[in-house]
């Protein structure tokens, strides 16, 4: 829950933000038409920005299907494995490192993680009535799975697929039971033809190299790390009882532990062969997080039967794994200090473009965050666009918005934030001393607020921007976005004068 409020935005977020935004309409046509994406994150995304606003709206779905997903596997567990697996799977998954990421993710990951589990359950209970009704439902929510994220396929075959063959019934049998399914399945997927038509083109899919991860490593190797603490050998030890967990269902259950076996292999298989011009990243896999810790579930048990000793020791040591690292995360997210830059803002101030040196978030998101918050009654986008590496025509737009701010005329007090080293912070406030008319605030070791000492004309506050970004500013091309905001805001005044 603290990482909530404590995590700086993403990348991914800012683009959560620039389409949830925009109407119901305006969402269809940008990101299923233009795009081939799927639209459902962003309606829900639309109305949780309106109610209750603020971070919260932007993160709190993420977090409230994560808990959703909490319970649909365990349910799901359950099913599959008996009731024990069932009640030690929420907990696992708890401090999973992939799933509690995806929490406070404002993307459309952890609603897909529950929508597919859901859709999974539909199809056991199908496969276990046989009724008609059941198997149109079960078909229904696969089809609509398209509409959560565009990767659903894959997971809809395999959660069809695992009530199919779980039901143990003749294959004959099974397809004239399943036919009603797939043809509503089909209808309601239908418009994912075009979205699939779109993707293809701007992935350059089937004619590209297969896909690059972002450590280097391969499409396994990264999966597996995705959902596993404790890096190698935490890997290892949950691997390790990921398959003693697979054997000993084989023994007892083998069309469950041949179908949770497709759950594992088939998602890392079509990732690493698949050509396109796209990375892959953990989280591609995350449906599959619930199936792979139903095994390691089992496995605790199976090491244990004879002595529940060793089951719970297992058991302790795999919670302790995601416990320690999760709790190593918060440490360093409260250590930023997000929320004592929200109280250094003040709520009347023009907020300028943020920078500073790239760590893992781009400084200039700190403002997204600033202005979700409430903080800043204008703002001054001199760096605008989402990823500034592949905007175009950058300097002319920041240009332009600060041309238009100085037209307004209106007074205000100037905040600019930086992040970077400490010692940079303090060098930079020492340089800061010599200008009267600036102030300084450190919400933390690592962040910088420069504010305006009292209310100024808007040729004013540019003259102080520059004075602020002189402070900040190295002679290093490190500095390229300092360098980029000297200009604009140096072209600016000489067009004023």
């Amino acid at each position: 829950m603290p990482a909530l409020w404590w995590e700086p935005l993403h990348l991914d977020e800012r683009i959560t933000i620039e389409f949830a935004e925009r109407s119901f309409g305006s969402i269809v046509h940008d990101v299923f038409v233009d795009r081939g994406g799927a639209p459902l994150h962003f309606f829900i995304e639309h109305l949780t920005l309106q109610f209750p606003g603020g971070i919260e709206g932007l993160r709190l779905p993420s977090l409230l299907f994560f808990c959703v997903s909490l319970f649909l596997a365990g349910r799901l567990a359950q099913e599959l494995a008996g009731d024990t697996v069932g009640l030690m799977v929420p907990l696992l998954l708890a401090v999973a490192p992939l799933g509690v990421a995806l929490a406070t993710f404002a993307r459309m990951y952890s609603l897909f993680v529950a929508a597919v589990l859901a859709t999974t359950l539909l199809a056991l209970r199908a496969g276990r009535t046989a009724a008609r009704r059941d198997w149109v439902l079960a078909g229904a929510a696969a089809g609509a799975l398209v509409y959560v994220h565009p990767i659903a396929p894959l997971y809809s075959v395999l959660a069809v697929g695992t009530g199919l063959l779980v039901s143990g019934r003749r294959p004959g049998v099974l397809v004239r039971e399943a036919l009603p399914g797939a043809a509503v399945a089909l209808v309601v997927a239908a418009p994912y033809a075009f979205a699939l038509a779109v993707l293809r083109s701007r992935y350059d899919v089937f004619e590209s190299g297969r896909l690059r991860t972002t450590a280097g490593r391969s499409v396994p190797e990264e999966a597996l790390h995705a959902v596993t603490a404790g890096g190698g050998a935490g890997a290892i030890l949950l691997l390790s009882l990921a398959l003693v967990g697979l054997a000993s269902l084989g023994a007892s259950r083998p069309r469950v532990a041949a179908a949770l076996t497709l759950w594992l292999l088939v998602p890392v298989a079509f990732f690493a062969l698949v050509p396109a011009s796209t990375r892959f990243f953990g989280r591609y896999v995350a449906p599959a997080e619930p199936v792979f810790y139903v095994l390691v579930a089992a496995g605790c048990i199976a090491l244990g039967r004879r002595q529940r000793l060793i089951a719970s020791a297992a058991v302790a040591a795999v919670l302790l794994l995601g416990v320690q690292e999760r709790a190593s995360s918060l440490q360093s997210l409260h250590e930023l200090g997000l929320r004592d830059l929200v109280a250094a803002v003040h709520r009347d101030a023009v907020l300028f473009s943020s920078t500073g040196t790239r760590v893992e978030r781009p400084a200039e998101l700190l403002d997204d965050y600033l202005e979700l918050e409430g903080r800043a009654s204008r703002r001054v986008e001199e760096l605008p666009g989402i990823d500034l590496r592949f905007e175009t025509n950058l300097e002319q737009r920041g240009g332009a918005n600060v041309a238009a701010f100085l037209e307004s005329g209106e007074p205000g007090r100037g905040a600019w934030v930086f992040r970077g080293p400490d010692r940079r912070v303090e060098r930079a406030i020492r340089r800061l001393a010599r200008y009267a008319d600036l102030e300084a605030a450190r919400p933390s070791p690592t962040l910088l607020v420069i504010r305006s000492r009292a209310p100024a004309a808007p040729t004013a506050l540019i003259e102080q921007g520059l004075q602020a970004r002189t402070a900040w500013t190295l002679a290093s091309p490190a500095d390229r976005w300092t360098t980029v905001l000297l200009a604009i805001g140096q072209a600016q005044g000489r067009a004023e004068r």
